[in-house]
């Protein structure tokens, strides 16, 4: 089999092998150069899921990953946002489910979530985690809802972090 470029795997710390439903999504430019988003998804054959995700630009003719290590369940919340006043780069946001077993949590119950920013930093040249915190609020999982939705609630508290890291880091 011939290769039409490049080739991306991802790498997991966790030993688990991301090859199922592998995509490529072309979600902006970044110094004339064309930046994907690339997930792959890994499957215990149970109820869960985790997907890498990868922010990849050619670079010296190989794909080359920007983003830090970064894996979701399936019931987390991913989003792109344009935030030219942040990051010349679109801005990933995501929220990943808590699951407190100690609590007696079920697995697709209502939970607190872990949300993460990441923008793009000139000096270093990848994307950086600016925003790392745990909502105080519990939102609906996936036995309630048909999708994790809780970006859009916390979205001014997300953007009052970037805010204050922009403040910091020009």
């Amino acid at each position: 089999m011939e290769s039409n470029g490049p080739c991306y795997s991802p790498v997991s710390d966790r030993h688990s092998v991301f090859g199922l439903e592998p995509k490529a999504t072309h979600i902006g430019n970044l110094d004339a150069r064309p930046l994907l988003l690339f997930q792959a998804t890994f499957s215990g054959c149970g109820s869960g899921t985790l997907t890498s995700y990868s922010i990849l630009t050619p670079r010296g003719g190989e794909l080359v990953n920007l983003l830090p290590p970064l894996e979701l369940t399936e019931q987390s919340e991913i989003q792109w946002w344009l935030l030219p006043e942040i990051s010349r780069a679109p801005v990933l946001v995501t929220a990943d489910f808590i699951w407190d077993t100690a609590a007696g949590e079920s697995h697709f119950a209502s939970h607190r979530y872990r949300i993460s920013a990441f923008a793009y930093d000139q000096k270093t040249g990848i994307y950086a985690a600016d925003v790392a915190y745990e909502t105080g609020s519990r939102y609906p999982g996936l036995d309630q809802t048909d999708e994790i939705s809780v970006l859009a609630s916390e979205k001014s508290r997300i953007l009052s972090k970037l805010d204050a890291v922009r403040r910091v880091r020009p």
